[in-house]
């Protein structure tokens, strides 16, 4: 069911992605704690301090930007809630599914998030016709698309072991 659009300002819409990191950090360290193969932890380690990078590059640039920026409202329609996305995503992982999942599933759910915010930053970048607000979100997309990459080699370093 498509969702009805509403407004927002910017800095409200990216408290909203950094509570979604956050969340995703969480969920990242209680996996560890349940996980018995050890690469998948050395993975889910990596992608936990991952998600926390993010946080810091969100709040930094929530700190700074400019409040012309921050101040503009946006139409959103999200391709799906991000507490509901995060709600399905944990409740696929029960703690004895958790033990068990080895590095290649642990990375295919890991992608699953990260396709998530990409489609959800495109959503937001392209529902702007304000250039700078376009910026913001085109600058979110390329910082998240470089972390994908880093986690991406570290996951075939990972492999290689």
């Amino acid at each position: 069911m498509p969702r009805v659009p509403s407004y927002d300002k910017v800095a409200h819409l990216l408290t909203i992605l950094i509570k979604f990191h956050e969340k995703l950090a969480n969920m990242y360290g209680r996996l560890t704690a349940m996980m018995d193969n050890q690469y998948s932890k050395l993975l889910a380690e990596e992608m936990q301090r991952r998600e926390l990078r993010l946080v810091e590059t969100l709040t930094s640039y929530q700190q700074t930007a400019p409040d012309r920026i921050l101040n503009t409202m946006l139409q959103k329609s999200y391709p799906e809630d991000p507490n509901e996305f995060l709600g399905k995503l944990e409740a696929e992982l029960k703690p004895e599914a958790a033990a068990g999942l080895d590095p290649d599933d642990f990375y295919a759910l890991g992608s699953r998030a990260d396709d998530y915010i990409e489609e959800l930053l495109s959503v937001l970048r392209e529902g702007t016709n304000v250039p700078d607000v376009r910026d913001v979100f085109a600058d979110l997309q390329a910082g998240e698309k470089k972390e994908r990459i880093a986690l991406s080699k570290a996951y075939n370093s990972l492999r290689e072991m």
